[in-house]
């Protein structure tokens, strides 16, 4: 099972289990999941994750970051929801401090909120905390974890972190091709890369590991600060549903602000504190009355099917054919 867009997420899953995993369906590029039901153990929530890198917009970041906040907030009754993959930001842990920025914070409150640890910063795993080396030779981070609830940190048996010489590199942009070619700013880029490339003049001395290193990075820099100066980028637009309305916004930008609140207040679960009250109320306002619009878009589509179904038989299949998938979050 994997997403069938360019993030590379995916789920193996053995041949043992197979026949008691059941695929959660849902409407992201990013996120995928499963629910394990086996016999006599609690029901286990999978999510694989790969958020977007640095070099993609915050808003992008944010938009994921609000998913996994529907997601676990449906399925976090059913059973112990765990997190694994690529973040894209640091987490912290006994064994991993740092100075948090804004993508550290937005995701210590996600993990705040549901109650979860990364077993990756925890003194009983073992290997390399750091999993990411950029390609500009800064400083190497931890942004590949394992998230689990905190309940059940004392189940955790072995933790490791394989050794390899190998750090994950990556530098991802999306440049706007249709308007590069337009524009025409392919030859900017061009011209500015060829200039670029001039500048990093072979090693005239003698070769080795360090050099070799040295002229390696040199050439990375000049492809890529060419494309920096020259190439547009795309800007993000988050995915509208369909049964989307202004009122829907409403609700929901209030359960956030009710939800900064209380992060900000107390963090509590005591349902006699104010700010704990007025997120969970807003909350479920919010949740009702999604609830609520997704019945009558189904109904609506519903009665369409019923109408047309005498008239305009090509239409109806359409339909049908999109309601056989599951639906997704």
């Amino acid at each position: 099972m994997s997403c069938s867009s360019r993030c590379g997420v995916a789920f193996l899953v053995s041949k043992d289990i197979v026949s008691f995993v059941t695929e959660i369906y849902i409407d992201s590029d990013r996120i995928i999941g499963i629910q394990v039901n086996l016999p006599n153990v609690q029901t286990f929530i999978i999510l694989s994750i790969y958020l977007p890198a640095t070099t993609l917009p915050h808003q992008l970041y944010q938009y994921n970051v609000e998913l996994l906040h529907e997601i676990c907030s449906v399925y976090i009754d059913m059973g112990s929801v765990i997190l694994i993959g690529d973040f894209n930001t640091k987490i912290q842990g006994p064994r991993y401090k740092f100075n948090p920025d804004e993508r550290s914070r937005l995701m210590y409150s996600f993990i705040l909120e549901y109650e979860l640890f990364s077993v990756n910063t925890q003194m009983f795993c073992h290997g390399p905390v750091t999993t990411f080396q950029s390609y500009d030779n800064g400083p190497a981070t931890g942004i590949d974890h394992i998230l689990t609830p905190l309940s059940e940190i004392g189940k955790v048996l072995n933790a490791k972190v394989r050794q390899s010489t190998f750090f994950s590199e990556q530098s991802t942009r999306s440049v706007s091709l249709d308007r590069a070619r337009k524009y025409g700013y392919i030859n900017d880029y061009s011209f500015a890369l060829s200039q670029h490339l001039w500048t990093a003049e072979f090693p005239r001395h003698e070769i080795n590991q360090f050099i070799i290193e040295e002229y390696y990075n040199k050439i990375v820099s000049a492809i890529k600060q060419p494309e920096q100066e020259t190439l547009p980028y795309s800007i993000f637009k988050p995915y509208l549903k369909p049964y989307w309305n202004k009122s829907l916004t409403h609700l929901r930008d209030i359960m956030r602000l009710n939800r900064i609140e209380w992060l900000k207040n107390c963090n509590c679960h005591d349902i006699k504190c104010d700010a704990f009250y007025h997120y969970k109320q807003a909350k479920r306002a919010f949740r009702d009355a999604q609830r609520s619009v997704i019945y009558e878009y189904e109904s609506a589509i519903t009665q369409k099917i019923e109408n047309d179904i005498d008239v305009d038989q090509k239409s109806v299949w359409i339909i049908l054919k999109r309601k056989q998938k599951p639906q997704v979050l």
